[in-house]
């Protein structure tokens, strides 16, 4: 090749380097914003998943929380109640607004609950309306003394029994928090 051609040639591809080198800065900083932005996405979306999962957790927390001292509030008022039907007073008005709140506060829990949970949930249910039906007729009006005294001791032993089932339900609860690797 002669001076003449490469002398152009030189020319020409200095000339294409010149118009080609903003379209290709163009191109290369679009890129980088477009990764930029896709890695920001992917970057917000992962946080707003971790924030959905731990609101996720602190409701399912909280439930647990209402659950467990709803449950052992009513346990703890029927009670009271035995006692004090025994002593021959009435029984506390307390203890109905405690099962009202225990009852609305499962309500809620069969919608946010998982099953094997749940199913410790309703036992303590069962065992709170059973105990209850047992305590209904001793706040009744008197009856033979004898066996007043006996439904008082079937309903004591139930209601002392029946704290096996809450705890059942606190150790699934637990283990579903991920804060106890023990059985239930």
């Amino acid at each position: 090749m002669n001076t003449g051609t490469v002398a152009l040639l030189v020319a020409v591809v200095g000339v294409a380097g010149t118009l080609l080198a903003p379209v290709t800065t163009a191109w290369v900083s679009s890129r980088s914003r477009r990764q930029e932005f896709e890695l920001q996405q992917r970057s917000e979306l992962t946080k707003r998943h971790m924030d959905d999962e731990q609101a996720n957790l602190e409701r399912l927390r909280d439930t647990y929380v209402a659950l467990n001292s709803g449950a052992r509030r009513y346990r703890f008022r029927m009670m009271e109640d035995l006692y004090a039907i025994r002593s021959g007073t009435a029984p506390d008005p307390a203890t109905e607004v405690a099962r009202v709140e225990f009852q609305d506060t499962y309500a809620k829990a069969q919608m946010l609950v998982p099953d094997d949970v749940l199913r410790r949930c309703q036992a303590v249910r069962v065992a709170l309306a059973d105990a209850r039906k047992l305590l209904i007729p001793l706040a009744g009006d008197a009856g033979d003394a004898r066996d007043d005294q006996q439904k008082w001791q079937e309903a004591h032993t139930f209601l002392m029994e029946m704290w096996e089932a809450i705890l059942a339900m606190q150790r699934a609860m637990r283990q579903d928090l991920g804060i106890s690797t023990t059985e239930s």
